[in-house]
């Protein structure tokens, strides 16, 4: 899962403290939970930086998960991030002999 926002004013700095704490107690939550953190790196905009986060599991995304993250996301200080878009892709199961 793919998630893109963009930072709110000047705090980028508790921007990453706050979602790294984030991400952290999710992936203690749910064990094998691969969870990152990336800044768009073609962006005109150094006020406002697009962010994205990367969420994957080997068994997929639980409705547990997902609303663990809702809850986090609502924990959030008002205003720190914009709204939130989010974006879903499964991969293909290619037959067995065909390169990837």
């Amino acid at each position: 899962m793919f998630i893109y926002f963009r930072l709110t004013g000047s705090r980028a700095t508790e921007a990453l403290q706050r979602l790294g704490a984030m991400q952290a107690d999710l992936r203690a939550r749910h064990p094998g939970l691969t969870a990152r953190l990336l800044a768009r790196t073609d962006s005109q905009d150094s006020t406002e930086p697009t962010w994205m986060e990367v969420y994957e599991h080997a068994h997929g995304l639980s409705e547990a998960f997902l609303a663990d993250l809702r809850a986090a996301v609502q924990a959030l200080p008002a205003g720190l991030i914009g709204p939130r878009h989010t974006e879903s892709f499964a991969e293909f199961r290619l037959p067995t002999g065909h390169a990837t």
